[in-house]
């Protein structure tokens, strides 16, 4: 987090340097801190411009050479985001370093009101389809990945470029599973059930999306859509979607947030978003597709709370059903007649 004291809230020359961040000729009114984060400082600013209106704005920061990445997947992710669902993601405007602390970067956006309520099942359904349905298709080359690391809170998320959706899924569980056991500690029985998900859970649920002259489609995906980060935006109708993550991926990737009783996103989300996109074919396999893709939520949480020994038996508990489900791979699958 930045290095900043309540009572020292001076805006770094570097956030007023160019048009291209604050309007030019505007006059800093106020910086006030704007939300809770546990991994980065984030601030509202508040400026008057030269014809007199009031406008406000949104940055974060966080330090050293993990904060700069995190800065830069920030801003490369939302500018994604903006591209395709431009209502509804506030205007990334530039991400860099301060002038007067050289290991402390930030990310700067507009500023949006929002409702710290839960979106109704509809309203977010609708938001994150328009999100998939809008960027369906359009990968750069056709491939699952993105430009740049992005984070999860702190945690990166590897993304490198790849052709079949399994591979890409199964080297983002790699990492993130890596990263879990330095965090916490090794031991056999995880050891076992990550082969296991490696080598029979993944290549079952997964592989058959891209056989049997199936294809996934990729989109754009936000890739973090718990509550905190997609909201009522206050006096419209309308959802702020913000703090992404963004790849390109299977679009039922993003549903599975609604799996993790922690985000209170419950199978009415999931019913919601089947109205915009069905499901991906084969249909049978779709609650445990995104059971798998919910183990990415959990796996995260064991990384962030290590002192919390609850969230690394929940992965162990996860995977397990996963294991004990399918443990024969791909060899337990009854394939469709064509």
């Amino acid at each position: 987090m930045c290095d900043l004291s309540d009572g020292d809230l001076e805006l770094d020359e570097n956030l007023k340097a160019s048009q291209y961040r604050l309007p030019h000729g505007c006059k800093v009114v106020s910086v006030t801190p704007s939300g809770e984060s546990q991994w980065v400082r984030t601030l509202k600013i508040q400026v008057r411009l030269a014809g007199g209106e009031s406008q406000a704005f949104f940055t974060k920061c966080a330090i050293g050479e993990r904060g700069c990445e995190m800065m830069r997947g920030a801003f490369e992710a939302e500018k994604a985001l903006y591209s395709v669902i431009p209502d509804h993601v506030p205007k990334p405007l530039a991400w860099g370093c301060y002038k007067s602390k050289t290991d402390h970067h930030f990310y700067l956006c507009g500023f949006e009101n929002m409702v710290d309520d839960l979106p109704s099942p509809d309203a977010w359904a609708r938001t994150v389809a328009r999100l998939h349905l809008r960027s369906m298709n359009k990968a750069p080359k056709g491939k699952f990945g993105f430009h740049v690391t992005t984070y999860l809170a702190n945690v990166p998320v590897e993304n490198t470029w790849n052709q079949s959706w399994e591979s890409f899924w199964t080297q983002q569980m790699k990492s993130l599973l890596e990263q879990e056991e330095k965090t916490r500690a090794r031991d056999e029985r995880f050891s076992v059930l990550k082969s296991a998900l490696y080598n029979n859970v993944i290549p079952r649920l997964l592989r058959p999306l891209e056989t049997e002259n199936r294809i996934v489609k990729p989109c754009l995906l936000h890739s973090d859509l718990w509550p905190g980060n997609i909201k009522l935006k206050l006096n419209s109708d309308e959802l702020c979607v913000f703090d992404s993550c963004a790849y390109w991926g299977h679009n039922e990737a993003d549903l599975g947030v609604c799996k993790n009783p922690r985000y209170k996103l419950d199978q009415g989300y999931l019913s919601a978003y089947g109205k915009f996109i069905p499901k991906s074919e084969p249909h049978e396999d779709f609650d445990d597709r995104i059971a798998l893709y919910a183990l990415k939520f959990h796996v995260l949480l064991s990384i962030l709370f290590p002192a919390e020994s609850r969230y690394r038996q929940i992965v162990i508990d996860e995977m397990s059903t996963l294991v004990e489900k399918f443990p024969s791979g791909t060899a337990g699958r009854v394939r469709t007649k064509l």
